[in-house]
């Protein structure tokens, strides 16, 4: 393999493990020879590095190494090869070397560095690394610390390991009428549209084409629309939330024009852009003026810098929340879109829990200063797991690889906690490590769209006729007469103890607080929930003042 990708390459015969310095080191100077001739430079490192060689008795003393870098630096004048002085640091200052030691130890019997005791290895200056070869000389020492390492250096051209802009699949390219293709445009607002609409389409196409980022919108598109047709309602959430393209093109359910009336029928409308409405369902019914079909209330007045950037040029984040049950189905469906050998699960690090440091760190506190390389096994008995189990993978994102790339153009990939049998490969890299790169679609499962279709099924109900201003269950936020149940039955002065966000007892506090009336003051309560202290000892007691008070809720 290192023959294949051999152009290009300088290898270095490495530090104690590597083949060369060992057989130098156990079969003598005519072997160490031999497998050099591989090599492109040899590396020799400072005393300290080997001092776990010396403790094993492998090397018997400091006399004997000396020995051994010696003729390591002559194999080289007689190969033609540079002979350089290499750190091989592991950390930046001598003291940093405790935090070594306490991740080493954290992996218990299964780092074989837990064996033995472990070498200093800073980060060392020119001065430094030139005392630690003084014993070659001084002419030698300044030959292999200054003058080759630089000129290694010369030698080698600058590289990225990760790629420097966003690389999206190759899907065709949607028009600027491409929201009324497959979408809502036209059948919403008529033919033409009207200008509100139409410059607020044109605002965001210009967005989206120019920024590359439409590809995004199809996958959202394709997805959404397959599991529609399966069946299961997609809620979204994300920087969607904002687009109105993304809502025509029937990605999200947010609509983000301002509040307004549209008909059904002969695709009449009428927006309010003064502020009289902080949300179109809090408007009252209304027929239409042309044909007097009762008309549909939308539109929540989000701009779309909200979530995409003033400039639109930040890279949409859509969150799609398909049903658990239909999330696996939806995950495999980017194979069939993209091809199975472009698509991976997102790999993740698992943190540390706080409480592993602290841990670790009170039985350093406790173990004697003589065993502190060493510890007994008693010790470390609760052996923590190896980084392989720590790495696992996203819940939901999907990585999608252009079909004229490699996965490995961005990441290594490998099995979560490298188990062989798991369906998905995932990426080596945390995403967050390369989320410039390349694309990520969050494709989540959540239990409410689960809920709605089995509520669906047991109704005979469709949930998408609705009204979402019903006035039984506006009620529910203030009280729990219309589930036919009294407050004390449920110990509950609303009746949202099932309701998503709105149940828990904090919450249910802030409603007891609020008694909202509509749903642009339900979408208040649920901003002022989210956070710590955004509602506690702040928005509460600014309510309460009403300095300033919030446009339609009030505390009663």
């Amino acid at each position: 393999m290192l023959d294949h990708y051999r152009d290009g390459l300088l290898i270095g015969t490495a530090c104690s493990k590597g083949e060369v310095f060992t057989a130098m080191m156990e079969k003598g100077y005519t072997d160490a020879k031999q497998k050099a001739q591989y090599y492109d430079f040899i590396e020799v490192q400072p005393k300290p590095n080997y001092a776990p060689l010396i403790e094993q008795q492998i090397i018997s003393n400091t006399a004997h190494l000396e020995d051994i870098i010696k003729n390591m630096v002559k194999l080289g004048a007689d190969l033609d090869k540079p002979v350089v002085a290499t750190g091989d640091a592991h950390y930046l200052n001598p003291e940093d070397k405790i935090y070594r030691h306490i991740l080493i130890n954290s992996q218990g019997g299964a780092n074989p560095l837990n064996r033995t005791r472990r070498p200093d290895v800073p980060f060392r200056t020119t001065d430094d690394m030139l005392k630690q070869f003084a014993f070659l000389g001084e002419e030698k020492a300044h030959e292999i610390v200054v003058e080759n390492t630089n000129r290694l250096a010369a030698e080698m051209d600058e590289m990225r390991p990760v790629q420097d802009s966003l690389h999206t699949p190759n899907m065709k390219a949607p028009t600027r009428n491409w929201p009324s293709e497959p979408g809502y445009a036209h059948a919403w607002y008529g033919d033409p549209l009207p200008k509100l609409v139409k410059d607020r389409v044109e605002l965001e196409l210009n967005s989206i084409i120019g920024n590359g980022y439409a590809v995004i919108y199809l996958i959202a598109q394709r997805l959404v629309a397959k599991s529609n047709k399966d069946g299961y309602l997609v809620g979204s959430r994300g920087s969607v939330g904002s687009s109105v393209v993304a809502n025509l093109a029937g990605i999200t359910e947010v609509n983000a024009f301002p509040p307004h009336y549209r008909c059904p029928n002969c695709q009449y409308s009428h927006f309010y852009t003064k502020g009289e409405y902080s949300s179109g369902f809090d408007m009252p019914d209304k027929d239409c003026p042309k044909c007097g079909t009762l008309m549909i209330k939308d539109g929540h007045d989000i701009p779309f810098q909200t979530f995409l950037g003033f400039k639109g040029n930040k890279v949409p984040d859509i969150d799609l929340n398909f049903s658990g049950d239909y999330q696996p189905i939806a995950h495999n469906y980017m194979k069939v879109l993209f091809g199975e050998k472009n698509v991976y699960r997102a790999g993740t690090i698992g943190t540390v829990p706080i409480r592993l440091p602290m841990d670790t760190s009170r039985r350093l506190s406790a173990t004697p200063s003589s065993s502190l390389e060493a510890p007994k096994k008693t010790v470390w008995q609760k052996a923590r797991p190896a980084l392989s189990e720590r790495l696992g993978q996203h819940p939901a994102g999907i990585i999608i690889v252009p079909d004229d790339m490699s996965i490995y153009d961005f990441t290594p990939v490998q099995y979560p906690a490298d188990d062989q049998n798991a369906a998905w490969e995932t990426t080596h890299f945390d995403f967050h490590s390369i989320h410039d790169n390349i694309l990520k679609m969050d494709i989540l499962g959540h239990d409410d769209p689960t809920m709605i279709r089995f509520l669906q099924d047991l109704s005979g109900v469709n949930p998408q006729t609705i009204p979402m201003d019903d006035p039984g269950v506006m009620s529910l936020f203030s009280s729990p007469d219309i589930l036919g149940v009294t407050e004390e039955q449920i110990q509950s002065k609303t009746g949202t103890l099932g309701l998503p966000e709105f149940g828990t007892r904090f919450v249910r506090g802030m409603l007891d607080d609020t008694h909202p009336k509509n749903y642009s003051q339900l979408l208040q309560i649920s901003g002022l929930s989210h956070g710590t202290g955004v509602w506690l000892d702040n928005a509460q007691e600014l309510i309460k003042t009403a300095r300033p008070r919030l446009p339609t809720l009030s505390l009663s």
